[in-house]
């Protein structure tokens, strides 16, 4: 197990557990685990203000629902991220029970790896299944080199189309091509770091699992102040507006923000994810003992 608990306090620990014991509330659920831990503590002192100190977490979690729920993917996807994160921060990766026993019998390597270094957060039966052991890296790389591929090139292909926009001064059109270049840079990053292929268009979703792999993402596009919340609502619903919103325009000074912030993520994303590659790379060409 990768995720010591040890390491949260006692008030944080008790956060887990009441995060826990709220999702089985809303969802029927198989199981739950902890699969990424990020912890935060922020000091201030000031001339006119006494000394202040914050301690808080973000954590990642996969729920593994109960055949029995009767509400579709993305309507349990949505209980399961709509948490008070008045303290802490969570994200929540969701799958049906008969997704995660065909994942973890056929070595899906994100859920195998869950079940084998996560921590387990509830369990409906207090026993967890068989977890294939075998990984071939070499399949591995393969694989994943192909989804980053895939990925980065279409990213860098719409931020391509982004910039002809600006040019053109289209800047709703541009908008929504950053849109796509923040989400298809986004799976490829989960892609490469987690072996995973999330199937949505939800850019705070997949920003905040990145943000944990990789935390300089989550200053990319702040949303601390209206402007840059209203910066990020304008990208996020890009997706709809450009296509169906007839009255749906972009400031010139919006557009260009959003274009160097996707280019930002954009430049993390690469860095990021050949650096990965490139270490699973050399454990192919020598595996350790373990591997």
């Amino acid at each position: 197990m990768d995720i010591d608990f040890d390491n949260l306090n006692s008030v944080q620990q008790a956060a887990l557990r009441r995060l826990a014991l709220e999702l089985t509330d809303r969802i029927g659920t198989a199981f739950i685990f902890c699969f990424a831990l990020q912890q935060h503590e922020s000091s201030c002192a000031h001339c006119f203000a006494q000394k202040t100190t914050k301690q808080w977490f973000k954590a990642d979690i996969l729920l593994v629902y109960n055949e029995s729920e009767q509400r579709c993917l993305y309507d349990i996807q949505h209980l399961a991220n709509n948490l008070s994160t008045d303290t802490h921060q969570y994200t929540t990766v969701v799958l049906s029970h008969n997704d995660a026993m065909q994942r973890l019998a056929t070595g899906d390597v994100f859920v195998c790896h869950i079940f084998k270094r996560g921590a387990l957060l509830y369990s409906q039966t207090n026993a967890l299944p068989v977890v294939q052991g075998f990984i071939c890296h070499e399949t591995l790389l393969q694989e994943t080199r192909e989804g980053w591929r895939r990925w980065f090139n279409n990213s860098c292909q719409f931020m391509d189309c982004a910039a002809y926009c600006l040019v053109e001064c289209n800047f709703g059109l541009a908008v929504f091509m950053m849109h796509q270049t923040v989400e298809q840079a986004c799976k490829a990053i989960l892609k490469v770091m987690l072996h995973m292929r999330p199937n949505t268009h939800n850019l705070a979703w997949m920003l905040k699992l990145c943000s944990t792999i990789a935390p300089e993402i989550a200053g990319v596009f702040p949303r601390d102040n209206p402007r840059d919340k209203t910066l990020f609502n304008l990208l996020k619903n890009s997706y709809n507006d450009c296509r169906y919103a007839a009255g749906f325009t972009v400031k010139e000074e919006e557009a260009w923000t959003l274009y160097y912030r996707a280019s930002t993520l954009l430049r993390i994303a690469g860095e990021l994810s050949n650096r990965r590659i490139a270490a699973m790379e050399l454990l192919v060409k020598n595996p350790s003992p373990q591997a």
